[in-house]
């Protein structure tokens, strides 16, 4: 059985990444090729190299990162990728472009000619299962309208997949699809295929501390101005026991909120304090929203038991598409986990990408791992 290819390049040369790239994983012929790479690297340079290697039929889709999950598990500086094999995958995909002027009939256009494709691909292979991977320009604050759209439209099929990142320079993210790559875009794929599959979702945060209420923001920058009738920073600070001279992308991640939604926790991160006290999120966020502070659990423990959970739902996994937030990868760093969570993720064959957001059904998320393992 041809299974899904993995592959890493520490090649800081656009030209020479996509080469060992393909010496790689392109031993078989390939559906779909996703390519996370360093945002050092020239995006027009990879792209056309990658497609000089991996031609139609192969769709190369990817976005840059603010890291990398790999052969080393977490990893800085590279490119990893991951091979879908044609015997066992059907891949259609799409760019939407222009999401500061995101236009939802144009993506209904968009979605529904990619699912009419996407169908009769299926029909042709008799695959069984479905599922949407959506990477999305991390620096475009799009990602709620765009995720909620597209899962209305796919209806039942699971829409997941992660923002694309730039260290923490917050510059410039870009995505790619064939020949495009570019920001202000996103880039939607529509997999089909025989294998079990099983989508993950964990975090490692419950609600431990002081309520929250944001009394003040601007929703359309993701920014909160007051909280509990106090400047936004300075009350956050107070809450964690901390100097706003303290808060920090490390602060945030060590001190995350959480939102109730249907039942279910939903952190909330911060992205940076701004001059004025404000707080930048990473999420939406709206007045009136209840945040509270919360407390992390045991961060291994929890992977572990996710991935675990994984391969007792569909047996043994050949590997793990993983959207894992920036925010854990530091958290992590910070309280010296980051080896035994890379050992994990080596272990179970966890390929992916620091993001600046992750999607799970449609829904943007913050400081948690969404994923899909595939079976054999």
């Amino acid at each position: 059985m041809d299974s899904i290819r993995t592959a890493t390049s520490f090649a800081s040369d656009s030209q020479q990444a996509a080469d060992e790239i393909r010496q790689q994983i392109a031993d078989v012929p390939l559906a779909l090729v996703i390519v996370f790479c360093a945002a050092s690297h020239d995006m027009a340079a990879l792209t056309r190299a990658l497609r000089q290697h991996f031609s139609a039929p192969t769709q190369v889709v990817g976005c840059t990162t603010a890291g990398e999950i790999g052969v080393e598990g977490y990893q800085d500086d590279s490119v990893v990728a991951l091979g879908f094999p044609l015997s066992h995958f059907t891949a259609s995909c799409t760019t939407i472009t222009d999401l500061a002027q995101f236009d939802s009939a144009r993506c209904q256009q968009k979605v529904e000619a990619l699912q009419q494709v996407a169908s009769w691909q299926q029909r042709q292979r008799e695959h069984q299962h479905r599922l949407a991977l959506l990477l999305v320009d991390g620096l475009s604050m799009r990602e709620e309208p765009l995720g909620r759209a597209i899962q209305l439209l796919l209806g039942d099929i699971p829409v997941i997949g992660g923002s694309a990142g730039d260290s923490l320079r917050f510059e410039r993210t870009q995505v790619f699809c064939n020949d495009f790559s570019g920001s202000d875009a996103a880039v939607l794929v529509i997999l089909s295929t025989d294998l079990p599959f099983h989508i993950i979702k964990t975090q490692h945060f419950e609600r431990a501390g002081e309520r929250m209420v944001v009394t003040e923001a601007r929703p359309c920058e993701r920014i909160v101005t007051e909280i509990n009738g106090y400047p936004a920073a300075l009350e956050y600070a107070r809450i964690a026991g901390l100097q706003v001279s303290q808060l920090s992308p490390q602060a945030f991640a060590a001190f995350p909120v959480v939102v109730r939604i249907g039942g279910h926790e939903y952190v909330r991160s911060i992205q940076q304090v701004n001059a004025d006290h404000s707080l930048r999120f990473y999420c939406a966020i709206d007045e009136g929203i209840v945040l509270t502070m919360a407390r992390g659990l045991n961060a291994l423990t929890n992977l572990r038991e996710a991935l675990d959970a994984t391969e007792a739902e569909i047996g043994k996994v050949q590997c793990v598409l993983a959207f894992d937030c920036i925010l854990r990868n530091l958290e992590f760093r910070q309280k010296g986990l980051r080896a035994p969570i890379s050992a994990t993720l080596q272990r179970h064959n966890v390929i992916g990408f620091s993001s600046f957001g992750e999607l799970h059904f449609g829904i943007h998320i913050n400081q948690t791992l969404t994923g899909v393992a595939f079976g054999r």
